[in-house]
């Protein structure tokens, strides 16, 4: 098969910058596994938040929300809420003056405010709360279908099952790509593969950039109380978060534990961790876990997403390193993708928000 373009990576990242490449190249998404976004797509407690992160993610998130809210059915309201014990006031106020110039709607909550908007904590226990009111919940499969329905109606090829398991340049001007029973022949082959985006380099003979997994885990309990208009609650140290699931409650010990890529599975160790955080934290009583799982966040050395061409390999392109924020970043970084490969350039409409393309590129951490 001959393209323009090969994406390594059926995950949000691919298949965003597929969706914004499909309409001017001709585009092939490679999955090594059998669904799309199995791996840390498929296992995101995914929010749209302008608070989380640093100011480059914020910013990336800020130049993404008019694609999210305007595509009917991806988002829904979702306030977050940040939260503090009681004596950790100087916390909550150093949150507040971080976040509040870029996020000017952001509420200061007293104890009683906190306690009113989720009913999880004491009052005397709780120093009170910074409140985000325009947050939103993604419906990640949503997105990922409305990006898949993009790339496939103009009759793009996704491919599952496909592992790429050799890359070589062909005649020192396209790439010759190995994926199951395929073999891919490409001008340009972007790296989309998450957590294996450095193997994916080194197997194409290109530096890797010392991007590093971390392992997360999430569980699934019932509430005490009915936990349905409850927000999105982040303790101010990131130390756990929980939000309303559905009629259950999703929670997390916020861990971040290094990780080879791999099918990630939580240890029972890391739940524990998470019941013993949350129930310490608040007033619910967790006697079950529901359900647990567990995906890995890819960060670069920075922690800002590695996006554009690589300075030592004509024609490989990095979208890697979106750590847990690929889900509400991923509209800009696959728009930002698309016009760097077709235009050499990112658009006024991006440059707008505060995004540079220097911040983004792979150069920044070569020598």
């Amino acid at each position: 098969m001959d393209v323009d373009i090969a994406i390594i990576g059926g995950g949000i990242a691919g298949l965003s910058a597929a969706a914004w490449l499909a309409n001017d190249r001709d585009v092939v998404v490679l999955e090594a596994e059998n669904s799309l976004g199995y791996h840390a797509t498929g296992r995101s407690a995914a929010a749209y938040t302008e608070c989380y992160g640093s100011e480059p993610i914020r910013r990336l998130a800020q130049a993404s929300h008019e694609y999210l809210t305007a595509n009917e059915g991806l988002t829904t309201p979702l306030p977050v809420m940040f939260v503090a014990q009681k004596g950790n006031e100087d916390r909550l106020n150093r949150l507040f003056a971080s976040f509040q110039p870029l996020v000017p709607s952001l509420e200061q909550l007293s104890p009683s405010d906190t306690v009113e908007r989720c009913s999880a904590f004491h009052r005397d226990a709780i120093a009170g709360g910074v409140l985000e009111p325009g947050a939103l919940n993604i419906d990640v499969h949503a997105l990922q279908t409305d990006y898949t329905r993009k790339v496939r109606s103009v009759g793009q090829t996704i491919l599952t099952s496909a592992p790429v398991t050799h890359i070589d340049r062909d005649d020192g001007s396209r790439w010759s790509i190995i994926a199951g029973d395929h073999t891919i022949s490409a001008g340009i082959l972007v790296n989309a593969a998450g957590a294996w985006a450095d193997h994916v380099a080194v197997m194409a003979g290109v530096d890797p950039l010392g991007l590093e997994p971390l392992l997360r885990s999430v569980f699934t309990f019932e509430a005490s109380a009915d936990s349905t208009s409850w927000p999105l609650v982040v303790d101010a140290d990131e130390q756990w978060y929980f939000k309303p699931e559905g009629p259950h409650v999703l929670g997390s010990a916020a861990s971040e534990i290094p990780s080879e890529p791999v099918d990630a599975r939580a240890p029972e160790l890391d739940i524990a961790l998470g019941i013993e955080k949350i129930t310490n934290a608040t007033n619910l009583s967790i006697r079950s876990v529901r359900n647990t799982w567990a995906g890995l966040r890819t960060f670069t050395p920075d922690r800002v997403p590695v996006v554009g061409f690589d300075p030592s390999a004509t024609g490989f392109f990095w979208l890697a390193g979106q750590g847990g924020y690929g889900i509400k970043t991923s509209p800009v970084l696959g728009e930002i993708t698309s016009t760097l490969i077709l235009n050499d350039t990112v658009d006024d409409r991006v440059t707008a928000f505060g995004v540079t393309r220097a911040e983004l590129a792979p150069d920044r951490f070569r020598p």
